[in-house]
């Protein structure tokens, strides 16, 4: 058996805390298995690499690049094109890469109040020495917002929180060796579930005109779904040696349908989630994975034509596979899927991982957080604490409401599916209220800091919006 060769990482930090190359480095032992399976090729935030020894390799040559930090200056910039250059993945990796974080709050004003805030103003400073009031030379010019990663390059995979746990580090480490180690989903398995199906003699579900996708799946299941009343849907994943006949039936078969009934769109988001062994991981967005792509990026797909029994039909490409009869089934269901109004690909929230107690979810008062005791099991919502674990990614393992009794303040973001998380979350406290609108204006005093602490870079606004209207002017 050839063994494959190391992928290769790269490591780059823009402007942010180090925190999330703190959490990767806590995994200790934790790495110890994944290790032998990669090399760090770039890592100056931990070891003396210079920046001559990445621009030097060739375009592509590096596997896998994560970036932590913002875009804030002309420099990050730079090194954010840098890594796209270089590597053929990137990941954004933590808060501040994905969604601006807390120094994306620097937003809500001018570049200009910043420096001088920092540089003149700031009660420590007694007399700038620097000519112009604020270093100005050898460094980089900062840019006049803070930007998010995936604001300035297209990005594979999004790794969110403040930081990452390390235990999402490791996973998604190990998943992304899985799925960028190995280009094909691995073949099982020298026959098809057909080949053992009792059905196949007789009271074949596809003879039925019923979807089953068993000509094309791993045989050695024990549970044989199609003969129990129900169709495969490839949990055995790819099999070495389809049944070419069924196969073709199948394809056919899929291609006659017009839109998805809701049976059929289930069945085959579950198949291709089964069948090519996609993660779901809450956490993480991986790019190669096609139903998270589907949901949340359709216009990333490229299209191809192929010959159906209706004439020619652009169908998504999707070549992954090695078998050009399985990759047109995939690429035609996913392009059944697409647009289809019974496909869900949705994430699970904060709170649906909480332990709390839930009764009401109202609340007739608002209390700061420095006000009373929280209740350990009571929700932090009705108690009138504003948490954001209805529009906040779940993965982080709840652990400020479920370990710490303090409320979710959003470190992980909105999940794929929501735009902006202060928005969503503005709109929910709103529908949520039984108090006095006066009584939450009056508490709330920084609406941008409470609701969009940690995405105010990534928001609708992304930050100060100035006034051009004609009686400014």
């Amino acid at each position: 058996i050839k063994k494959m060769a190391k992928l290769t990482f790269a490591f780059m930090q823009l402007s942010s805390c180090w925190g999330c190359h703190q959490s990767l480095l806590n995994a200790h032992l934790k790495l110890y298995m994944l290790i032998p399976e990669f090399e760090i090729v770039y890592w100056p935030a931990v070891v003396d690499f210079k920046l001559k020894s990445l621009e030097e390799r060739a375009d592509g040559s590096v596997d896998v690049g994560f970036i932590e930090g913002g875009v804030r200056t002309e420099g990050d910039k730079e090194m954010v094109h840098l890594i796209r250059k270089k590597c053929k993945i990137v990941v954004a990796f933590g808060a501040c890469a994905n969604h601006g974080s807390v120094i994306g709050l620097a937003n809500l004003y001018t570049k200009e109040d910043l420096l001088k805030r920092k540089f003149v103003e700031a009660e420590s400073i007694v007399e700038s020495e620097v000519p112009g009031g604020w270093p100005n030379e050898y460094v980089p010019e900062m840019l006049d917002k803070l930007l998010t990663v995936p604001q300035v390059i297209d990005v594979e995979a999004k790794i969110p929180g403040c930081p990452p746990t390390t235990d999402n580090i490791v996973a998604a480490f190990a998943y992304l060796l899985t799925v960028f180690g190995h280009t094909n989903p691995k073949q099982k398995s020298d026959t098809n579930v057909c080949a053992q199906c009792s059905l196949n003699k007789g009271g074949c579900r596809l003879d039925a005109g019923e979807i089953c996708y068993g000509a094309i799946t791993a045989g050695g299941c024990e549970l044989m779904c199609p003969e129990s009343g129900d169709p495969c849907v490839g949990c055995f994943e790819v099999s070495k040696k389809i049944d070419g006949k069924r196969a073709t039936q199948l394809f056919d078969l899929v291609t006659s349908k017009g839109e998805f009934g809701e049976i059929d769109t289930i069945n085959a988001q579950k198949f291709v989630e089964l069948y090519l062994g996609l993660g779901n991981f809450d956490f993480l967005y991986v790019e190669r994975d096609v139903l998270q792509r589907l949901a949340e990026h359709p216009e990333r797909f490229e299209e191809k034509t192929i010959k159906t029994k209706q004439g020619e039909e652009k169908v998504l490409l999707f070549n992954e596979t090695g078998n050009e009869t399985i990759d047109n089934l995939v690429g035609m269901l996913l392009t059944k899927l697409r647009g289809n109004k019974h496909f869900k690909f949705s994430q699970a929230s904060v709170c649906s991982t909480c332990e709390r107690t839930i009764v009401d979810k109202t609340y007739t008062t608002i209390k700061r957080d420095y006000e009373g005791m929280p209740n350990k099991e009571k929700c932090f919502l009705e108690e009138g604490y504003v948490c954001l674990g209805p529009v906040t990614k779940a993965g982080c393992g709840t652990l400020c409401p479920n370990k710490a009794n303090a409320p979710c303040l959003g470190c992980y973001g909105p999940p794929e599916s929501v735009k902006d998380q202060g928005a969503k979350m503005l709109a929910t406290y709103a529908s949520l209220s039984r108090t006095d609108p006066d009584e939450l204006t009056a508490k709330i005093l920084d609406p941008a800091g409470l609701f969009n602490r940690f995405t105010l870079a990534a928001s609708t606004f992304g930050g100060r919006v100035e006034d051009t209207t004609e009686e400014k002017k």
